[in-house]
């Protein structure tokens, strides 16, 4: 092997990527993030910087770079600075990173050592550990059905490998065989805790064919130990497990002091296997370099480092005024994106079906959407009948999920990455607990934190809400107030049966990710055709006009906030009814124009009170100076009131909105009794 040259100052060129074929070349990867380590630690000291998260002594995993091919994906951890290194990811984009600055992958938005390079396919990490493991696992089915190669590789550490969402990917890996591999990087520590005995390679949790566990310490031999394991998975072998053991050579992270819980012995030994030091010696004694040029690699790499972070010290930091941007897509469809036609029908139809239609129409003009859930294959086809016969006509495109909310959504997220039409059903929204980390922290933030680099379009739907007797506290929920308050989602909730076929056309041609959320009151009443041209998802409509009072309602209340328009009509009292078939975003505008007209507002839900849609809505129009000035009345909020509905049909009357709750509440702003 050609010995390199002796280092300088010259020898990094300020662009430079450092693919890793050779054993010197590793070294120089090592080197260059250590350097990177120990400056970010300088400047977190010297106030130059906001937050330090060190990876010291993960190094040796340069050695799995070259193990990493072009169709791969690769959900990385924040210690993982020297794998992505010698991937290709710049050095500059880190250190760009570190100062939050405009040109970093995440334009700012992310904190130190949150790395992004969707170039290389490398996902962006996120802050709640474990987070990545089921959009690893729903990448790695998106690859396996694509059938053109490719693995996805998920890191994770030793104390997140205790988060569920990490079993349940596991477990769905291992289900469909997915060539996904979850490595472990054990460093023995979650922040001051010791994670030796509750570890789950440790408690001996897995099956011991799909785990290995490796040494982390010597990056040759660390690529040689993986190297069958990718081609395994390569070749179709299903998941694996990887444990890989390194020392976590710093504290936690700047915030944290690791001698205050780890003795001053334990501390040395642990230095005294730094992977930097005793590769650098393994490079020297097998004659591969020399002293001197062992030496000189380093001296140039902390000459590089120290170069790299002044530039991007002085880069620009981001604008104030686009930390609006890129929470949704510039342009309402993705580019190339088929727009099925409105599904053709009779005089009338229900809800169910026309979302069974529509769904069908976009299974038949994108192969690449598929359908995931609990039950929603034939012959049931979902509990409400959603699905049915879909999985028939489509078969392996809409397939039953494990009884595992969280899966549905991660996987959803991973599919979504890899360029598929994710369109999957959780079973009632009440049940949306388990989810909700993924949806929330995941998918919403995706496009945000890459500054519009990377995003997931997908579409989840539930059906939701009460008005059905004997649904309880957790089969009549909407929650849409929950899943309005994340920024990067969008919310429906349709009234109609045109409507709910509309909505779900629209949000599959779209590139955001949509949740829409279906009154089950509604899924079998027959409707009344409306016209395909009329409808649009995000634009609130105007059911009834009126000049005396605007009465705005969404999902199962529209149709009490019509009943009671028609009984205010008889009383000589002209309502003007809204639908908001759209939550996120709300048609802010046809809401102000109404109000403005009548001077009265009522807004009827059936979310419970506090921290609502409903009272958003009388924030957002009160507080705009026009709208208040045009207000003869109090606005009045029609809902369910803090409590849970009960089982008992009694309860259930008792607490959510009606027709004389309405009349009343137009009364209250009328100042007098009909």
């Amino acid at each position: 092997m050609n010995r390199i040259a002796k280092g300088s100052p010259a020898a990094f060129d300020a662009t430079e990527v450092f693919p890793c074929p050779d054993p010197v070349s590793i070294f120089r990867v090592m080197a260059v993030s250590r350097e990177a380590e120990t400056r970010e630690s300088i400047l977190f000291r010297q106030g130059r910087g906001q937050f330090h998260l060190p990876s010291a002594g993960h190094e040796a995993l340069a050695g799995l770079s070259s193990l990493i091919g072009p169709r791969d994906y690769t959900y990385c951890y924040y210690r993982d600075r020297a794998l992505l290194l010698g991937m290709g990811v710049p050095l500059y984009d880190i250190a760009l990173g570190y100062f939050a600055k405009a040109e970093s992958s995440s334009g700012g938005r992310q904190m130190a050592s949150h790395f992004s390079f969707p170039e290389k396919r490398i996902m962006s990490c996120a802050t709640p550990t474990g987070l990545q493991c089921l959009p690893a696992a729903g990448t790695a089915a998106a690859l396996k059905r694509d059938g053109k190669g490719g693995i996805a590789l998920c890191c994770i550490g030793d104390a997140a490998a205790r988060q569920g969402e990490f079993f349940e990917a596991v477990a769905m890996a291992l289900q469909d065989r997915l060539p996904v591999v979850f490595l472990i990087e054990d460093n023995g520590f979650g922040v001051s805790t010791r994670t030796d005995h509750m570890n789950p390679v440790s408690l001996g949790f897995f099956n011991p064919e799909i785990v290995r566990d490796f040494d982390g310490r010597d990056p040759l031999a660390l690529r040689n130990d993986m190297r069958p394991v990718l081609g395994a998975i390569r070749a179709g072998e299903g998941p694996a497990v990887v444990r890989i053991r390194f020392d976590r050579l710093m504290s936690h992270t700047s915030s944290d002091d690791h001698t205050r819980y780890r003795s001053a012995g334990e501390i040395r030994e642990m230095e005294r296997r730094d992977p930097l030091v005793t590769y650098g010696r393994h490079l020297v004694e097998s004659d591969l370099i020399d002293a001197r040029e062992e030496a000189a690699i380093r001296e140039a790499a902390q000459h590089f480092v120290r170069e790299t972070y002044r530039r991007a010290e002085a880069a620009p930091a981001p604008d104030p005024q686009g930390a609006m941007t890129n929470i949704f897509a510039r342009q309402e469809k993705r580019p190339g994106a088929p727009v099925p036609p409105a599904p053709e029908g009779t005089e009338e139809w229900t809800m169910g079906r026309a979302f069974n239609t529509a769904l069908g129409t976009i299974l038949e003009s994108n192969p690449s959407a598929l359908v995931f859930g609990e039950d929603v294959e034939d012959p049931k086809g979902g509990v409400f009948g959603l699905t049915k016969g879909l999985s028939t006509r489509y078969s392996g495109r809409v397939t039953n999920s494990p009884l595992a909310e969280a899966t549905i959504a991660g996987m959803a997220s991973g599919y979504g990455v890899a360029g598929c039409l994710p369109i999957f059903e959780l079973q009632f929204i009440d049940f949306i607990g388990p989810a909700f980390n993924q949806i929330v922290n995941q998918i919403a933030t995706l496009r945000w934190r890459t500054a519009g680099r990377s995003a997931c379009p997908l579409v989840i739907y539930a059906p939701c809400g009460s008005f059905i007797s004997g649904g309880g506290p957790w089969h009549s929920q909407t929650n849409e107030s929950w899943l309005a308050h994340s920024p990067g989602l969008k919310v429906y909730m349709p009234s109609t049966a045109d409507d709910a076929a509309s909505m779900l056309l629209h949000a599959a041609a779209g590139a955001d990710p949509v949740m829409l959320l279906l009154p089950k009151n509604l899924l079998q009443k027959s409707m009344p055709r409306e016209p395909a041209a009329s409808l649009h998802p995000e634009r609130a409509r105007v059911r009834v006009s009126g000049g005396h009072v605007t009465i705005a309602a969404w999902g199962n209340c529209v149709s009490l906030a019509l009943r009671a328009a028609g009984s205010l009509a008889e009383a000589g009292v002209e309502a003007e009814v809204i639908d908001l078939p759209s939550i996120v975003p709300c048609d802010w505008q046809t809401l102000r124009a109404s109000v403005r007209k009548t001077g009265r507002l009522v807004v009827v839900q059936e979310d419970n009170r506090t921290c609502s849609f409903g009272q958003a809505i009388i924030s957002e129009l009160t507080g705009d100076p026009k709208t208040w000035e045009s207000l003869y009345a109090a606005p009045q909020l029609v809902t369910r009131e803090d409590v849970h509905v009960g089982f008992s049909a009694v309860l259930e009357t008792a607490v959510l909105p009606n027709h004389e709750k309405i009349i009343r509440a137009v009364e209250q702003t009328l100042g007098e009794k009909l």
